[in-house]
């Protein structure tokens, strides 16, 4: 069986590892990032999307076993207090306009307020109308985190995704059912390629010069290290993959390791693929599926694909919602001619006997699994910007025989993720995945399929509406999702405010040509 990861495309670097697995939704990671924290000795480095100074990082009673604060700002400010020799690093997307309303103002100020060693910093060097995505945290060059999940409101949930969770609140208002995925990774060599990302991106935003311990001839830290939580992954090498167009800390221009690893693994798919994204609007990643569909003399494929119901705001479904829609009618139409099984869904929190759910719950993880013998996680996705021109990071294992010790830890993961969204944490099974899905998943609306208590639900797009506009417009040639560097010049406009009047030109000039028709 040929290999999926090549070191020639896919992989920035390719690193022993000590330990690694998977800490599933913020009631795993938020509590071992607390605890990795309070045991750093030297250096902590946390690079984001997004932070917000007053997130509790513990709830459901874990607050009450410690005597430290527990929201993120007052919990570095005291690291720093205890501990003379700590330095802790920030680095933020400088985010753009768009979003001012939803999050903190002057924050370089609120976090650097109190503290010298504490160092904030905004990063904008980012491709015009890109950002900053990759979302990782290293503690003392020996232990990193890396994954979907922001240190930020709106974030924590349980495994159990209950409907009303008193703990799932962000300043003091309850928020919706959440999903996502971190990695751990315990290796000085992982930690020491994100350093690098670090370091030069720092330098790049104009941060001042950053002198750091040199963390090898120092007593470790985390030699001991295991997560209360999680699921570990049976392996000693991981490798990393990244999409920048800076190739940041390299300077290889146009680097799109993370979409070419994905392609590469859809052709090289022979039972199944399995993925969780919180988008999924990637034309290179649609076709992709959809060639390893067509492909002659190939066995067919289960395909799983677990998305949001919706986008969270308006702004987000018109910039990639439409597209999704596209991607997903594609696909539906391929799986339809060759035989291949296709299944979509979203999944409902767990509901009371008297409770009807609200609201979806959200999936924010960037996940892929193949065959059980490779899997991907990272802050990628599976949009046309994350794998061209914004900054990600993910983390790849692979095995030759999914049968090995990480192939069978491979499947305790998805089988978990599914399990997961099914309700039913027992769920263990690699054969006729959609087609067992499809029998226990309930239709969009109207009641649960009989005799179910599954969450899960068959997803619905492209919905009527949407095939509607998508006779109109090609939501790939607006402004928003663009697939290179190189289309940025072709696709005019800012990144929401010019992409709102080309959606309405695009709606307006198609209403008057049709109504010129009649």
């Amino acid at each position: 069986m040929a290999k999926i990861i090549d070191p020639r495309r896919h992989t920035w670097c390719d690193t022993p590892v000590d330990s690694i697995g998977l800490l599933i939704d913020a009631d795993e990671y938020y509590p071992e990032f607390y605890r990795v924290a309070s045991m750093a000795r030297r250096t902590l480095l946390l690079a984001g999307w997004q932070f917000d100074s007053d997130v509790a990082l513990l709830r459901g009673g874990r607050e009450e076993q410690v005597s430290s604060p527990i929201t993120l700002l007052k919990f570095l400010n005291h690291l720093c207090e205890i501990n003379p020799g700590l330095q802790i690093y920030i680095l933020a997307w400088d985010f753009h306009l768009v979003f001012a309303l939803e999050r903190e103002w002057l924050q370089q100020l609120v976090f650097e307020w109190t503290n010298h060693r504490l160092h904030f910093l905004f990063d904008s060097t980012h491709v015009e109308r890109a950002s900053h995505h990759q979302k990782f945290v290293v503690a003392d060059g020996e232990l990193s985190f890396l994954g979907g999940l922001d240190l930020c409101d709106h974030r924590w949930d349980d495994r159990s995704h209950a409907n009303k969770n008193p703990f799932r609140v962000s300043r003091g208002e309850p928020h919706k059912p959440f999903h996502d995925v971190q990695a751990y990774l315990r290796s000085r060599e992982v930690a020491r390629a994100l350093t690098e990302i670090f370091t030069d991106r720092w330098r790049r935003a104009g941060g001042a010069p950053m002198t750091l311990p040199d963390a090898e001839g120092a007593e470790p830290t985390f030699a001991d290290y295991r997560p209360e939580g999680g699921i570990p992954l049976e392996t000693k090498r991981v490798t990393l993959s990244r999409t920048d167009p800076h190739g940041s800390p390299t300077g290889a221009e146009h680097c799109t390791e993370i979409r070419d690893l994905y392609l590469d693994a859809i052709d090289a798919a022979e039972r199944f693929i399995y993925i969780e994204t919180q988008y999924f609007s990637s034309q290179a990643i649609a076709d992709g599926i959809e060639r390893r569909m067509r492909a002659e003399g190939r066995p067919p494929l289960d395909v799983v694909l677990v998305l949001n119901m919706e986008a969270e705001t308006m702004k987000e479904q018109i910039a990639v919602g439409l597209s999704q829609a596209q991607m997903l009618g594609k696909l539906r139409a391929a799986a339809a001619e060759t035989g291949h099984r296709l299944g979509v869904y979203y999944t409902l929190p767990a509901c009371g006997e008297d409770e009807t759910a609200e609201r979806a719950t959200y999936i924010h993880s960037k996940v892929m699994i193949v065959d059980d013998r490779f899997l991907t996680v990272g802050s990628a996705n599976l949009t046309n910007r994350s794998l061209s021109i914004d900054t990600e990071i993910n983390a790849s294992v692979e095995t030759d025989d999914s049968g090995d010790a990480l192939g069978r830890s491979i499947r305790r993961a998805r089988a978990s993720l599914i399990g997961e969204h099914l309700g039913d944490m027992d769920f263990d099974r690699a054969d006729d995945l959609v087609a067992h899905l499809d029998s226990v998943a309930s239709p969009p609306t109207g009641p649960r399929a009989p005799g179910s208590s599954c969450r899960l639900r068959l997803h619905p797009s492209p919905t009527a509406d949407e095939r509607v506009l998508l006779e109109v417009i090609d939501p790939q040639a607006l402004p928003f999702d663009p697939a290179a560097v190189e289309d940025l010049d072709k696709r005019h406009g800012s990144l929401f405010v010019g992409g709102l009047g080309v959606l309405w030109r695009h709606l307006f000039s198609s209403s008057s040509s049709r109504t010129a028709e009649k």
